[in-house]
Parts: C-alpha cells; structure tokens; sequence
C-alpha cells in the first residue's frame, strides 16, 4: 500500500494547525505521521487511522447507517 507525500485532512495539528500531514516512507503499519508544516509527530499511522474509525463508528451509529462490508482481511468489498 502506497501514500501520498501529504494528505490534507482532520484533525488539524496542534502545534500549527495546518492540516497537512506528511507520510514518510518506512514499513507498512510502522509509519509515523507528521505535520507537513511544522514537524508535529501525530504518532502512528494506524493509531491515527483507528482514531478516525471510532469517529466515523459513532457517527454511523447516530445516523443509523451499517458499517460498508468488509471482508476477511478487513478491507472494503468492491462492488457492493
């Protein structure tokens, strides 16, 4: 899995509040994020990416929509 040099997205940094992040190469599930504009170290990516995945639960849950299906490895199911 590739990602982008930086991403713009929530939430903003602390530091600077740019949101602009900054994905440095290194092993799949060891990357750090950073702030693009200040250094900021955000932490791990998948703690990051876990941090949205409990946003986006709670915001399901109140909207009463079900999660997208996933499958076995916990990847979205195309086409459906």
């Amino acid at each position: 899995m590739k990602f982008p040099a930086k991403a713009a997205t929530g939430p903003g940094c602390p530091e600077c509040g740019s949101e602009e992040k900054r994905f440095p190469p290194g092993r799949e599930g060891q990357y750090h994020v950073f702030c693009e504009q200040c250094g900021y170290d955000f932490g791990r990516y998948d703690s990051l990416v876990n941090d949205y995945k409990h946003i986006l639960d709670d915001l399901e849950h109140k909207l009463g929509i079900d999660h997208a299906p996933l499958d076995e490895r916990g990847k979205p199911v195309q086409g459906q």
